[in-house]
């Protein structure tokens, strides 16, 4: 029976189907585990504002990020309008800095996200 219940189980884990359904309504239950969730709210709360904090600096630099992939326009209109007004160096630059340096950050800080969001201090 041990078995035929374990193989139930690994079987459904793994299939994404949960065979047996809990839900503890009943008013009694909530009282007796109310006080353990608010102790176990408390113990987390400054791990989750540390994941917060360090979830929206991970998102603005994702921000930052973005806005620098429109060098590249810039620095392509730089080389061939800005051309005659000695512009062309800078439209180099700009052109570099938004076509290769900007999807590389990019892409960098897209997957330290999650680093981001355990609270480590990352410096690119």
């Amino acid at each position: 029976m041990k078995r035929f219940i374990l193989i139930l189980l690994t079987v459904s884990i793994f299939s994404g189907i949960v065979p047996l359904k809990v839900q503890a309504i009943d008013p009694i239950t909530m009282a007796i585990l109310a006080p353990i969730a608010l102790e176990a709210a408390n113990a987390a709360k400054p791990y989750v504002a540390k994941s917060v904090v360090g979830t929206g600096k991970g998102l603005l630099n994702i921000g930052k990020d973005s806005l620098e992939l429109l060098y590249l326009p810039l620095g392509l209109c730089e080389m061939t309008i800005g051309a005659p007004f000695k512009r062309f160096r800078k439209g180099v630059v700009h052109t570099l800095r938004g076509g290769a340096v900007a999807p590389i950050k990019l892409v960098l800080h897209t997957l330290l996200l999650p680093v981001y969001m355990l609270g480590a201090r990352v410096n690119i």
